[in-house]
C-alpha cells in the first residue's frame, strides 16, 4: 500500500534511527559496548560532515545524540567511507541538558579543521591531524578575557558568505563577530563598517569569485529573479573573508538615470553601484554569460574549483527546483540536475543542505539523513538511500 507525501515527514522522525548504524560492519559494534556488553545507545543523527583524511580517504563524522534526565550526550563516530569501517574509539561528550532542544552544528573551515557548536553554547574544534574535538571555551575566555571573561552564553555560524565568522553573545549580553583564525574579536555593530573601511588599495592580492546578485529594479518582475556575477576583490592573506550580497539594477531606473556616473555596467542595460563595489573591495565584475536568469537562486556550497547552486525553474509556481555546479574558473556549468531526478533529497529537495569538500560535495536532506556524496563533476560517489528507508519504514 502506498503511503501519501504528506506523511513522509511524520514517518521519517518515527523512523531516523534507522541511519544509526548502516555503514559499520558487525564487528565495530563492538567499539560501542560497554563492561556490561551492552551497546550504548546512539540516539539520533544531530550533524554530520564530510571530509578527506590526511592519506586522501573519504570520510564521514557523524554526531549522534540522546538524552537522559540530567544529560545530553553526544556520541561522535567517525567513518571511512569507501572501507565502510569505524576509525578509532568514538568520542563521547556529556553536557548538562539543554532546557530548550538544540541542534548539533558542524562547519569545515578554511585550514582543514573541524568545528562543532553543540547546545548553541560549547565550541568545539579538532585540527586534521587530531583523531578528538578539543573543548574552546576555556580558550576562548583567557585570549579574550576583556570582552569574554564571563563566559559565552551563546554560540552561531556565520552564514556562508562570511565563512570564518563565529557569532559570539557573552553572558554579559554583549554580541561579537569572532574570528579566530586570524585572531580578531569585534563588537557585532562594527563587523560590518570594519570590513567596508578596509584600504582597499593597499591590498596585492585579487581573487575571483561568483556569486549571485538580486534584481532591484523599478521594472516589474516575477518571482525572485537572480543574476550570476563574477568579480575580482581584493584580499590580504590572514585576514577574514567576507562575500558582498550585491544588487543589480536597471540601466532605466529612475535612480540610474538620475546619476549615471554613480553606477557601473554589468551587462546590457544592468549596472551595479559604484560605491558598494568601492566598499567590498572590487575591481572587476561582470554577468556570467553562461549562466541565464535564474528564479530563487542560492549558492550551497564552495570548494576551490566548483561552486554548487540551486535555484527554481520557473518564477511564479512551485516547480522542480534545479541543482548546477560551476566552474570556477571557466565559469562554465559542468553539471546541472533537477531534484525530482534525485529521490535521495525526499520532498524535492526543499531541505536541502550542503557542504564542500575538495573532490566535492555532500548532500545531506530532511532530518539531518545523509543523502549523496557527489564529486566535482556531479557523479554519484556515496548513496546513502534516505528515500529507500522512508519506504521500507511505510510498509512496516
Amino acid at each position: 500500500m502506498s503511503i501519501p507525501r504528506r506523511f513522509y515527514l511524520p514517518l521519517g522522525l518515527g523512523f531516523l534511527f534507522f541511519f544509526v548504524l548502516p555503514l559499520l560492519v558487525p564487528a565495530t559494534v563492538k567499539l560501542l559496548q560497554s563492561g556490561a556488553d551492552k551497546a550504548e545507545e546512539l540516539g539520533d543523527v544531530a550533524a554530520s560532515a564530510v571530509y578527506q583524511g590526511e592519506d586522501g580517504s573519504l570520510r564521514m563524522l557523524r554526531v549522534m545524540k540522546h538524552s537522559t534526565a540530567q544529560d545530553d550526550v553526544f556520541v561522535l563516530l567517525d567513518n571511512d567511507l569507501q572501507a565502510k569501517q569505524l576509525l578509532g574509539e568514538p568520542q563521547r561528550i556529556v553536557l548538562p541538558r539543554a532546557q530548550l532542544r538544540q541542534p548539533a552544528r558542524l562547519r569545515s573551515e578554511a585550514n582543514g579543521q573541524l568545528s562543532l557548536l553543540l547546545n548553541d553554547r560549547h565550541w568545539w574544534l579538532r585540527a586534521p591531524a587530531q583523531t578528538a574535538f578539543a573543548p574552546m571555551d576555556a580558550a576562548l575566555r583567557q585570549r579574550f578575557a576583556a570582552e569574554l571573561g564571563t563566559g559565552v552564553s551563546k554560540y552561531a555560524f556565520g552564514e556562508l558568505r562570511e565563512p570564518g565568522l563565529l557569532d559570539v553573545t557573552s553572558n554579559t549580553g554583549d554580541r561579537y563577530a569572532l574570528y579566530w583564525a586570524s585572531g580578531e574579536l569585534y563588537p557585532w555593530a562594527e563587523r560590518l563598517p570594519r570590513w567596508q573601511q578596509r584600504p582597499w588599495a593597499q591590498y596585492p592580492q585579487t581573487a575571483s569569485r561568483i556569486d549571485y546578485a538580486d534584481f532591484d529594479t523599478d521594472v516589474a518582475q516575477y518571482g525572485m529573479p537572480m543574476i550570476l556575477l563574477q568579480f575580482a576583490q581584493k584580499v590580504r592573506p590572514g585576514e577574514f573573508e567576507r562575500w558582498p550580497r550585491l544588487s543589480v539594477h536597471s540601466s532605466a531606473d529612475k535612480q540610474v538615470r538620475a546619476a549615471p556616473k554613480r553606477y557601473q555596467p554589468v551587462s546590457d542595460g544592468f549596472v551595479v553601484s559604484r560605491q558598494a563595489l568601492r566598499e567590498a573591495g572590487i575591481t572587476q565584475i561582470a554577468t556570467v554569460a553562461s549562466v541565464p536568469v535564474q528564479f530563487s537562486g542560492e549558492v550551497l556550497a564552495r570548494n576551490a574549483g566548483r561552486v554548487l547552486m540551486r535555484y527554481d525553474e520557473t518564477p511564479t509556481t512551485a516547480a522542480e527546483v534545479v541543482l548546477q555546479i560551476v566552474d570556477a574558473r571557466s565559469l562554465q556549468v559542468v553539471w546541472r540536475k533537477s531534484t525530482r531526478e534525485m529521490p535521495q533529497l525526499l520532498f524535492d529537495g526543499e531541505h536541502l543542505a550542503a557542504q564542500a569538500w575538495p573532490g566535492g560535495f555532500y548532500l545531506s536532506t530532511g532530518l539531518n539523513l545523509p543523502a549523496l556524496v557527489i564529486d566535482n563533476e556531479g557523479q554519484t560517489l556515496v548513496d546513502f538511500q534516505p528515500q529507500k528507508r522512508l519506504e521500507a519504514a511505510s510498509e512496516d
